[in-house]
């Protein structure tokens, strides 16, 4: 009888360390999960800074210097200046393979003459 509260003690004691465990690996595991959140939100904020940069050069050089702004109308806008000539260059796409060997191949509406 003497042993029983010796014993149940010790029980008790299993439990508790099993308990701080428990806790103690969730926290860590807590503190990693956020830690990785942080270090993504860190790139993010680097990469949307470097992006502010960029566009703040742009919108510099856009207020200071009509040649940029000639050439995002080009790049952006297609604009062409009176006079110009442009040149589209198209390459056939050839016939799409058949799907399976049973169906038949499809026939081209537009064919052109062979050089």
């Amino acid at each position: 009888m003497k042993r029983l509260p010796l014993i149940l003690a010790a029980v008790v004691a299993v439990i508790a360390l099993g308990l701080l465990s428990s806790i103690v690996t969730q926290g860590f595991e807590d503190m990693a999960e956020a830690e990785a959140e942080r270090q993504e939100l860190q790139n993010e904020k680097e990469r949307l800074e470097a992006e502010i940069e960029t566009l703040e050069d742009t919108l510099s050089a856009l207020e200071t210097n009509p040649a940029a702004v000639e050439s995002m109308a080009r790049k952006e806008l297609r604009y062409i200046r009176p006079g110009e000539t442009v040149v589209i260059i198209a390459t056939p796409t050839p016939a799409p393979l058949p799907i399976s060997e049973t169906e038949p191949t499809p026939t081209p509406l537009l064919t052109l003459p062979d050089r």
